[in-house]
């Protein structure tokens, strides 16, 4: 059988005979195929080379778990755990019980009992014991060491167990900073948050590990032997030949490789199967993790038509991308300098300052003690991200000035994502700066407006009108272009910008379009508080819809309105407040409350933020004002301001969107008595794609330990197919899955009309991209799908679905009817 190349050589040598092409004509063609098959070789390699990484990565990642002692995290280590849990708690179950019944008998350890009463159950007393035991799986321990690990295993969970109560604002500040579980209980941390510590002597965590230890020797997991060295005899601990044949037993553990932009064309998608990357054997939609395994998973997506969303798919993936050599040049620099302002973290950590000689003063060893703190902190907090950033140089660096593709897929919601997970349109503002359409389109007078208002909007000029974004880009098109000219030498004209690198790429872009006529740099559009507008397009809501710019003809910015009212209220209580209130409102005044600190919550809400989450970010954000701040002074300065602050925004967010988020309660309403009868919750999203809400009781025990974090003990799989549907599980996501279908449902329009009409498009969820010859194209189309969508009433199109599927009569979906659906998306400023 001919191959398609040779094949194609072949016709042209007969059209050359036959006098229909040059000899140019065809040694052109000849040598456009060798390089494609050169370049499909080339990807086929880097995609060989992303999955030796993972497996690496994986192999040593498992083997580092075992030196350190943690094998319980081992695939072998968690299956035995969910073995051998429910025995072991039996087990410590019926000792306890026999005690209660029998206080008269005798029995061994029986002094331990006593330290147990801070836990909440016996499984979570098996669970800490039993991961402490399988630690020690393959150490060989001595009897003595191993009681003695197990019993202090309890300990520190009982230390923990008092700290989660007593300050768990604080703990989980410390765990999301790096600082790991085991310094977390110790005695000068517990003691610096005032939380009471008792310590145990060694004979107390001996007592502790053997009563304990009964239960785990019975599962014949571990056994002890005696062995002897010497003229010594030694009593060990070891793994049982049951173990031992169970572990050889037990696969590698899957991964999943990390995949980079491609050099050639993604296959396009025909059906669910069969496009992405090359020789790619994953389906299209990536279906919800409790169905993933299932035969049937994509059964429901089969049956629907999702032609014009395979269209749009197939769409985003025909585009190229040039990674531009201008700003790859400037990256590099900027990253080893260590220039501020321009990546999220410092290249290299701070450093540990040397430990004082003899006699330090008081204050020198606290100043020394707090600068060693900070570095370490520095260190594990920004460990993932600096990894990040330079793997993002690297890739850049060996596709500078090359035509790059991206695959993509859907979630089981229809959200799109890119298979690239590292110098991808959908990746940090760095990533985003360094890419451009390889095809460029010429620049009109109307073009050049958009270059300049997009450069305005990176620039800080996001929420001003149109006009002002336009004027200022007029205005400072000579500076934009000197500090295309010379980025380096001249950082401050774009160094302090919102977006520096996006700001820098624009100012390429439009010194380009000057220079050349043509352009292929990304103009970007964001929808406006994406999450409260569309639950304020669904209720019909005006006043939310107004400050989410659903209507009218000016700006408006909820996330202000909401800080305006934060800071009346402090100002209220310095005025009129107690003394604590007088102090912590002075306190948030004089740091300044503005959009920016209240954005993450507001944002958060309609997807399932709690005051609890709002709390952290506001822990984070006060630490980063503050500095280093002592854990003896963490309650005072960070924790209650960080409480009371959190009480306002919480309380003034939920007066402005709080009618809106009315959907969650309807959506949890009607996923409740739908489930709760074993009734599926199917629905169409409006652009076509096939919903369902199935989630199923989990035959799995969540046990919650402090020390070691969640486990799971799972039985036989998560949600087996036999398990009764669980509106309690489905509960958790309900909101967040049903918002998400709605912006999806945005994209899947907007990319199919982008399809249709030829035009290039590239969506981050509720942001879209495309050149500035067609951005007025893209904006207008934006603003008209948006408004067509959301005239029709899709909460109660999605009830009447769901009932004709289902019979089972839902309660009427809120509609607050103030909004004329006719006005949806004649603002100008929703994408903007």
């Amino acid at each position: 059988m001919q191959t398609f190349c040779s094949a194609r050589c072949l016709g042209l040598a007969n059209a050359k005979m036959r006098g229909r092409n040059s000899p140019n004509v065809f040694a052109d063609s000849l040598q456009k195929e060798q390089e494609l098959q050169q370049l499909e070789a080339e990807q086929l390699c880097r995609q060989r080379k992303a999955d030796e990484r993972a497996k690496t990565a994986r192999d040593s990642n498992q083997r580092k778990l075992k030196e350190i002692g943690c094998e319980s995290a081992l695939d072998y280590g968690q299956k035995l755990f969910s073995i051998s849990v429910d025995f072991v708690a039996d087990y410590i179950s019926a000792t306890i019980e026999d005690f209660l019944l029998h206080p008269e008998k005798a029995r061994p350890h029986a002094s331990a009992l006593p330290l147990l009463d801070d836990f909440s159950d016996v499984h979570h007393i098996a669970a800490v014991a039993l991961t402490a035991a399988l630690n020690q799986l393959s150490r060989r321990q001595t009897y003595g060491t191993f009681l003695q690990h197990i019993g202090l295993a309890i300990e520190k969970e009982t230390r923990l167990i008092k700290l989660g109560k007593k300050s768990p604002l604080e703990m989980r500040k410390l765990m999301r900073d790096g600082v790991s579980r085991r310094k977390i209980s110790s005695k000068k941390v517990l003691r610096a948050l005032n939380c009471p510590v008792i310590e145990w002597s060694d004979l107390t965590r001996l007592q502790v590990g053997s009563f304990l230890a009964e239960a785990i020797f019975a599962t014949e997991l571990l056994t002890p032997i005696m062995l002897r060295k010497g003229k010594r005899t030694m009593r060990l601990v070891v793994p049982t030949a049951q173990a031992e044949g169970f572990i050889r037993s037990c696969k590698a553990k899957a991964y999943k490789p990390n995949h980079l932009s491609m050099l050639v064309p993604p296959s396009d998608w025909v059906g669910l199967h069969g496009g992405g990357a090359l020789n790619n054997d994953e389906p299209l939609v990536k279906p919800v993790l409790y169905d993933a395994a299932e035969a049937w998973a994509l059964d429901h997506y089969k049956a629907a038509d999702l032609t014009r969303s395979i269209k749009g798919i197939n769409h985003l993936q025909s585009h190229g991308y040039r990674v531009s050599a201008e700003i790859v040049a400037i990256q590099r620099p900027t990253w080893e300098g260590g220039i501020e302002g321009l990546w999220p973290c410092a290249r290299n950590p701070r450093e540990i300052p040397d430990r004082l000689g003899n006699n330090p003063s008081p204050e020198d060893l606290k100043t020394r003690n707090q600068a060693a703190a900070a570095a370490y902190r520095d260190a594990e907090c920004n460990r993932h991200t600096r990894i990040r950033v330079e793997r993002s140089l690297q890739n850049s660096e060996d596709v500078v000035d090359r035509e790059v593709f991206q695959a993509w897929y859907l979630d089981h919601r229809g959200r799109a994502y890119t298979s690239n997970s590292i110098g991808s349109t959908m990746g940090p503002g760095h990533e985003k700066a360094t890419l451009s359409f390889s095809k460029q389109l010429p620049v009109n007078d109307e073009a050049m407006g958009w270059l300049l208002k997009a450069a305005a909007g990176h620039q800080g000029m996001s929420r001003d009108t149109w006009e002002a974004r336009l004027k200022w880009g007029q205005d400072n098109v000579d500076l934009m272009v000197a500090a295309a000219e010379d980025p380096l030498g001249k950082l401050e004209l774009w160094r302090g910008a919102k977006d520096p690198w996006q700001f820098l790429q624009m100012c390429i872009g439009i010194r380009e379009a000057k220079a050349t006529g043509m352009s292929g740099t990304m103009i970007r559009l964001d929808q406006t508080t994406s999450g409260p507008g569309i639950l304020a397009a669904l209720t019909r809501n005006k006043d939310v819809g107004r400050l989410c710019n659903l209507f009218g003809d000016s700006p408006q910015d909820l996330y202000s309105v909401i800080a305006e009212a934060c800071n009346k209220r402090l100002r209220q209580d310095l005025e009129l407040g107690d003394q604590n209130k007088k102090a912590l409102a002075e306190l948030w005044l004089k740091f300044g409350v503005d959009r920016s600190l209240v954005k993450p919550g507001v944002l958060r809400a309609p997807y399932g933020g709690s005051y609890f989450s709002l709390a952290d970010q506001l822990v984070d954000e006060l630490e980063a004002r503050l500095g280093y701040v002592p854990l003896e002074q963490y309650v005072f300065r960070v924790s209650i301001p960080s409480k009371y602050m959190a009480s306002i925004i919480w309380a003034e967010m939920k007066a402005v969107i709080g009618p809106v988020m009315e959907v969650k309660a309807w959506l949890r309403a009607c996923c409740k008595k739908l489930l709760n009868k074993g009734v599926v919750m199917e629905w169409t999203s409006p652009s076509g794609w096939p919903m369902r809400v199935a989630d199923r009781q989990p035959k799995s025990r969540v046990i919650r330990t402090h020390l070691f974090g969640k486990k799971c003990c799972i039985k036989i799989e998560d949600q087996p197919t036999d398990a009764p549907l669980s509106s309690t599980q489905a509960n958790k996501s309900i909101s967040a899955n049903t918002v998400h279908s709605f912006d999806s449902a945005m994209v899947h329009k907007i990319i199919y009309e982008a399809a249709r009409t030829g035009v290039a498009i590239v969506p981050t969820h509720d942001a879209f991209a495309t050149h500035p010859a067609t951005a007025g194209q893209m904006h207008k189309m934006l603003h008209f799908e948006f408004g067509n969508m959301f005239t029709k009433p899709l909460l109660q199109q999605m009830k009447a679905e769901i009932e004709g599927r289902t019979r089972v009569l839902l309660p009427e979906p809120p509609n607050h009817g103030t909004l004329d659906p006719m006005a949806i998306g004649s603002n100008p400023y929703l994408f903007s």
